[in-house]
């Protein structure tokens, strides 16, 4: 891809992180929230045009959300990849601003941490297929600035993209208010001992492999990290499953987070 000249725009106010600090559980994210006040419809103090990327391994998905994004002049969508790779260069040589993401990527969570790395980081907007808020939590707590089903209408989308442009925190107020209240059920006793029994049983490299999967590397990129091969990451998984019965990457980044694997990040 040919590089990309943006076009002079003045920056948005870049906070230094979506949430000051980090956030140790949902009820914690919640409150974080709340405080910053979730909506901000309409607001966007520079009045300036918004640069867009998209991120998002589904083609049809990328052409859609174009289309319907092209509808509001104050949006440039400057392009869209299915590789970071790709949406890297669009923010770094086509000035994007806000990256909508696609967080039922396999590695959505380390997209997010690699975006949140770059000089001129973007604000990245998570689109995702459920609100359980283990997951959100892991989204944020790696850079996410806003997330939102996938189930939303364009109206709310526009509102979250203008929140996080402006430098603000975006999810619904509903979601938050489950967040800080804990889901609005008493607080279950810590599993954290039961889970790390669990992952004992599994060999040095498999828990290797189990923590990468739970942060979100794919399983060529584990592959490339530890010098194996695609297939046998698929054999350390297949291992994973038959000893601790974890398969989806849910499962595994809730276990991660029960056994303290994920808190240090």
């Amino acid at each position: 891809m040919p590089a990309l000249a943006a076009p002079p725009l003045r920056p948005l106010p870049s906070p230094a992180a979506p949430i000051g600090r980090p956030l140790a559980t949902p009820m914690e994210l919640g409150h974080a929230l709340l405080a910053q006040g979730v909506h901000r419809r309409g607001i966007r103090p520079t009045g300036e045009l918004v640069r867009l990327a998209l991120l998002d391994d589904q083609h049809l998905m990328r052409l859609a959300l174009r289309a319907l994004l092209a509808q509001d002049p104050r949006l440039q969508v400057v392009g869209d990849g299915a590789r970071l790779e790709e949406v890297e260069r669009l923010v770094v040589h086509g000035g994007a601003q806000v990256v909508l993401l696609n967080a039922d990527m396999e590695s959505g969570v380390a997209a997010l941490q690699r975006l949140a790395q770059l000089s001129a980081a973007p604000r990245v907007m998570a689109l995702g297929d459920d609100e359980h808020p283990e997951r959100m939590l892991a989204l944020f707590r790696a850079g996410a600035f806003g997330y939102l089903p996938k189930s939303v209408q364009l109206p709310e989308l526009r509102d979250a993209i203008d929140a996080v442009a402006g430098g603000g925190t975006y999810v619904r107020a509903s979601t938050a208010r489950a967040l800080a209240s804990g889901l609005r059920t008493p607080a279950a006793p810590s599993n954290g001992g039961a889970s790390r029994q669990l992952l004992d049983r599994l060999s040095g490299r498999e828990q290797t492999v189990f923590t990468l999967i739970a942060r979100g590397y794919s399983g060529p990129e584990i592959a490339t990290q530890l010098g194996i091969t695609a297939k046998t990451v698929d054999t350390y998984r297949h291992r994973i499953h038959e000893k601790i019965g974890v398969q989806h990457r849910s499962a595994y980044v809730q276990a991660a987070l029960d056994a303290g694997l994920l808190a240090a990040r």
